[in-house]
Parts: C-alpha cells; sequence; structure tokens
C-alpha cells in the first residue's frame, strides 16, 4: 500500500521563444548547452514558472465527503489492519482523481499567470516564436521508467486523469483529519448545525486533498520541493539591487508625486530573484512557521552543509547577510575581521554569494534550483569546484539544472561520473561523483532561424562522458587560424 515510485518530471515546449519543439527531462543534474540565442534561457525559465505554478495550486475540494463515505474513511484510518487497501478500485479513488484532477487544471492556468510574471510580459503572445505557424505550449509530464509520460498540466489546457495508483492513508492517523469529519457525522444529523456541519465537512476535505497533494501526488511525479533561480548576471543584479532601492528612497524624499519621475524598478526573473534575496538579508524576515522549521532542518543535512564550506574555501571568506548604502539588506564578503560589500569583492565572489547563501538557507532535499552560467567570470580552476558542488548537491536530494558554455566544466562533471563507475576501493576519498542515470545534458541548436531551435537529448559515453564536439570544432578552428597566420609572418 505504499507510494509508486517517483516519476521522472518532463517539460515540453512548442514555439516557445526561439524554440520550435524541445522536451526536457530533469535528472538529479540537467544540464543544457548550446549557442546564444537558442533557447536555454527560455527553456529554464519556463520550467521554473511552471514549478511554482504547480505549487501554487491550491481551491476548496469539491464535491466533499457524504457522510458515509466518511465513516468508512474513519474506520480505515483508524484500523488499518481491518480494512482493504485503498487502490484504484476504491469507491473513494473517483472523488480523489476529482479533486486532484481540479488542482492540475488550476496549476495549468497559474502557469499562464508565472509566465507572464517572470518572462515580464503583458502578452504571451511576446513569447510566440516568429512565425510560427502552430500555438505556443509548455506542457508538464510525469513520465516513468516503465510506461508513458501523463501530462499532469499546460498552458493549453489539455491533462489527462491524475495518476492515483495506491494511495497510503495511514500519514492521516497524524492530522486533524479524524477528528473533523468525527464532529461533521456528529453534527449532520442536527438540522439546526448543518452550517457548521458544511463547514467542518468542506475543512476536512480541504485537509485530505492537501495530504493527497502533497504526499502522493507531487511525491510521486518527482516534482516534491520548492523551486529557486539564480539568473545570469548575478552581480550585476547585486549592484542594481541597491541603487534601485536608493533611486526610489531619493523620489520619495523628492515627492515622487509631483515630479511625474517613473519609480526605478526590475522586473521578471531579476525581480524574484531579488525579492528572495530581501527575504535571506532580512533581520527578521517574515516567513511561516513551516518555512523556518525547514530552513533549520536544511542547516543539519550534512551534504548540503559541506557544499556552502566548500563554496566558502573557494572563495577564501564567508558571505553574510548586512547593511550597506542606505541601510539597504545586502550581502557583504568577510574575510577574518575584514567586511566589505559583494559588489567590492572580486566578480567571482559576487557571482557565487547569491549561490552560498541560497545553499545555507534555502535549499533542502527536493528542491530544484535553476542556475544560468555557473561559471560565469571564474578562472578555470574555481570552474572546477563549482562543478563539483553542483554535482554534489545533485548527491544531496537538490534536483540541478543550469545552463552552461565551459568546456571545463563539462569536463569536471564527466570526471565525477567516470569516477563514480570505478570501483569503491579505488575511489578518491570524499570527491563527488555521479551516476550516468542521474545526469542529463540537452543540446540546443538552431540550424535555421525561421525553422526555430531544436532540444536534442545529448548520448553521453560512459567511458569518456559528455561529448565536447563543438567547444572542440571551435578550438580546431582557431588552431587552424593560428596556423596559417604563423605561417605568413615566416
Amino acid at each position: 500500500m505504499s507510494a509508486p515510485a517517483p516519476a521522472i518530471p518532463e517539460f515540453r515546449f512548442r514555439n516557445l521563444g526561439p524554440i520550435a519543439d524541445g522536451t526536457i527531462q530533469l535528472r538529479p543534474l540537467t544540464i543544457l548547452i548550446g549557442k546564444n540565442n537558442t533557447g536555454k534561457t527560455y527553456t529554464a525559465q519556463a520550467i521554473y514558472a511552471a514549478h511554482k505554478a504547480l505549487n501554487r495550486a491550491n481551491g476548496p475540494a469539491t464535491p466533499p465527503l457524504t457522510p458515509d463515505e466518511s465513516f468508512d474513511l474513519i474506520r480505515w484510518i483508524n484500523h488499518p489492519a481491518e480494512r482493504p487497501d485503498l487502490d484504484t478500485t476504491s469507491s473513494f479513488t473517483a472523488k480523489f482523481q476529482t479533486w486532484l484532477g481540479s488542482r492540475l487544471e488550476r496549476a495549468g492556468r497559474n502557469l499562464a499567470d508565472r509566465l507572464a510574471v517572470y518572462f515580464d510580459v503583458e502578452d504571451l503572445g511576446e513569447l510566440k516564436r516568429w512565425r510560427a505557424s502552430g500555438e505556443l505550449d509548455v506542457a508538464v509530464h510525469s513520465r516513468r521508467a516503465e510506461g508513458d509520460a501523463r501530462v499532469l498540466f499546460s498552458l493549453s489546457g489539455d491533462h489527462e486523469r491524475a495518476p492515483l495508483g495506491t494511495v497510503d492513508i495511514s500519514g492521516l492517523r497524524e492530522t486533524p483529519v479524524v477528528e473533523l469529519l468525527d464532529d461533521f457525522l456528529a453534527s449532520s444529523s442536527d438540522p439546526a448545525a448543518a452550517p457548521r456541519s458544511e463547514l467542518l465537512q468542506r475543512r476536512a476535505a480541504s485537509m485530505l486533498v492537501d495530504y493527497l497533494w502533497h504526499s502522493h501526488l507531487l511525491p510521486a511525479s518527482g516534482l516534491v520541493g520548492e523551486a529557486h533561480y539564480l539568473p545570469a548576471g548575478r552581480s550585476g543584479l547585486l549592484e542594481a539591487w541597491t541603487d534601485v532601492v536608493r533611486i526610489r528612497l531619493e523620489q520619495d524624499r523628492e515627492g515622487l508625486a509631483l515630479t511625474g519621475r517613473e519609480p526605478a524598478a526590475l522586473g521578471g526573473i531579476a525581480l524574484d530573484f531579488l525579492i528572495e534575496l530581501q527575504q535571506l538579508t532580512s533581520p527578521r524576515p517574515k516567513l511561516p512557521k513551516w518555512q523556518r522549521l525547514r530552513r533549520h532542518h536544511i542547516r543539519g543535512v550534512p551534504e548540503i552543509s559541506a557544499a556552502t564550506t566548500h563554496l566558502e574555501t573557494l572563495i577564501g571568506g564567508s558571505v553574510i547577510a548586512a547593511r550597506g548604502r542606505e541601510q539597504v539588506p545586502s550581502l557583504s564578503y568577510q574575510h577574518g575581521k575584514q567586511v566589505i560589500p559583494v559588489q567590492r569583492a572580486s566578480s567571482m565572489v559576487a557571482e557565487l554569494a547569491p549561490l552560498i547563501r541560497w545553499v545555507s538557507d534555502v535549499l533542502g532535499p527536493g528542491d530544484l534550483l535553476l542556475i544560468d552560467e555557473p561559471e560565469a567570470h571564474m578562472h578555470p580552476e574555481a570552474v572546477l569546484a563549482v562543478a563539483q558542488t553542483l554535482v554534489a548537491l545533485s548527491q544531496a536530494g537538490v534536483r540541478v539544472l543550469c545552463t552552461t558554455h565551459s568546456t571545463d566544466f563539462l569536463h569536471q562533471v564527466s570526471n565525477c561520473m567516470l569516477r563514480a563507475a570505478r570501483k569503491p576501493s579505488s575511489s578518491e576519498g570524499d570527491a563527488p561523483s555521479i551516476s550516468i542515470d542521474d545526469l542529463a545534458v540537452y543540446r540546443f541548436e538552431q540550424v535555421d532561424r525561421e525553422q526555430g531551435s531544436t532540444v536534442t537529448p545529448v548520448e553521453i559515453d560512459p567511458a569518456w562522458g559528455i561529448p565536447e564536439d563543438e567547444y572542440v570544432a571551435v578550438a580546431e578552428r582557431l588552431a587552424d587560424e593560428t596556423a596559417q597566420l604563423l605561417g605568413e609572418t615566416r
């Protein structure tokens, strides 16, 4: 009576930005490669929007449980040894599937809103590929190793019956659901208590569908956890964070309504990043109780804590929350007793500072980290260290998706894969490793701008690693040019 093994989340795109058609399966570590302007960032932001849309889906559970169903459910929860499995033949299954299906429909409607917010557009038509004959669509699927992918929700509104299978409801004994259903049954026979009875009925159904959603459907679909996006140009955004707030303060002092000046603002994924940064750097962040408890739990995960230590060793210091110019909460770099704003530290420190804070304070097992160009502004040695850190995070339960243009980054990930294939007796201490099954690489190619980009899975060689053909081709052309120039000068 246990839940099915987690599926592989699969995201499909049609006529999104420069992408004509593409499919991405999220493994523990997923890497997007290809030339500029082929759709890698579009893909990452759309996956982030879809994940957020799923987490924001809620609403009432209708129709609610009847008194007879409530009585049977209480008996099943309280006496698990006496009841049959709650499987696909159960009389509850159709109602449960209706509830989950309604939530998935709401997730599809939320997706349009999240795409507009994170791409900072008023009309989703702006995201559609130029000269595309078909419609724009983003769809989220759940794929099992032994079967086909099942549509969970999509921008077009398509979805399939919620994949329930066998449901384990034993966890409901630890919730107030039984007490609510008991009160509902006790008051349902009293006409005078009809309003209270209806309220209890709705609360119990809502709590039950929350349990099915968070404890069954999301884990079984491989989409449990929170999504976090670290966009490209993180060092510039940190500088903009302070400047935007300072400009806004200056405008407020001058009388914004009288001057007619527009408030300084950032939009899209950059604004989302800065909002989360503000929550991290606030002296007393206003977080729900469950989020505070979760942060406390995250700090106790050894593998994630080790990733923080590894990054701090790389930058030779630590990243702390401090108040900078105009007392704006921001990040500072601490080396010994010296503390300076990250904007005044090296570009490597400024790029890594958000990643360090997100790893130390936010990320937990089951979460999804999307990061654009983790190698930006870094010496090759630092790139190798960051690649190892992301591999380690992926093996600590954090799904990682990144875009990269670095052959050094890919080569280090390949080495981590080769390390996993070696015998345990020849392993190298605590050096990170990753199974080939936990790794996926996708190449974005645009042969004809009119036809749009295609997304192709890269076949990883178990005996070598990730192919670096396009980088090798560039290096060969450069070497040939050098040889020709040297020949002409002799």
